[in-house]
């Protein structure tokens, strides 16, 4: 969903077209390779964490909704509580300060989230950033809610029909 807004820092709506229409997705060098699978691990390590905060199970799962999909990291068995990690950087540190909320959040992370709530139907996302050390043990973490936006959801759903018009 970013990608298809325009505001991807990982890929732009042009790159998105392409490989949607193609079929031919960029290939994954060994760096990027290795920078997913320590998010997957990441991921893996917070999710105990999320579980505490959220006060119940989650399972990382994929949900579509008629014409609209959406990984999770997370997903409560009623699906009204999803979670959504990333691995803490420099820019996340920035803004996830004091008492920030998931509206402080990047517009990226705000639309993945939206997009997911969209899909579920739920009523928030737990947003986590956590750093881990190469043994497993918990380095830094922090996390916020993100609550439902229903103008960005309106401007999602109306940049879907216009990506599939594009395409």
């Amino acid at each position: 969903a970013p990608a298809m807004m325009g505001c991807s820092p990982y890929k732009t709506r042009d790159q998105l077209l392409r490989e949607l229409h193609t079929g031919v997705a960029a290939e994954v060098d060994a760096a990027t390779q290795r920078h997913f699978d320590d998010g997957h691990r990441f991921e893996a390590l917070a999710r105990p964490l999320a579980e505490q905060i959220v006060g119940q199970d989650l399972f990382p799962v994929v949900g579509t909704e008629g014409p609209y999909s959406a990984s999770f990291d997370g997903l409560t068995m009623g699906e009204d509580i999803a979670f959504e990690h990333k691995t803490l950087n420099d820019g996340l540190r920035e803004v996830m300060v004091g008492e920030f909320t998931g509206a402080d959040l990047p517009a990226h992370y705000r639309i993945q989230m939206e997009h997911q709530l969209l899909v579920c139907d739920g009523m928030k996302v737990l947003f986590m950033a956590s750093e881990w050390d190469w043994i497993g043990d918990l380095v830094e973490e922090r996390h916020c809610w993100y609550y439902p936006d229903m103008e960005l959801r309106s401007q999602i759903i109306a940049g879907w029909a216009q990506f599939k018009d594009d395409l």
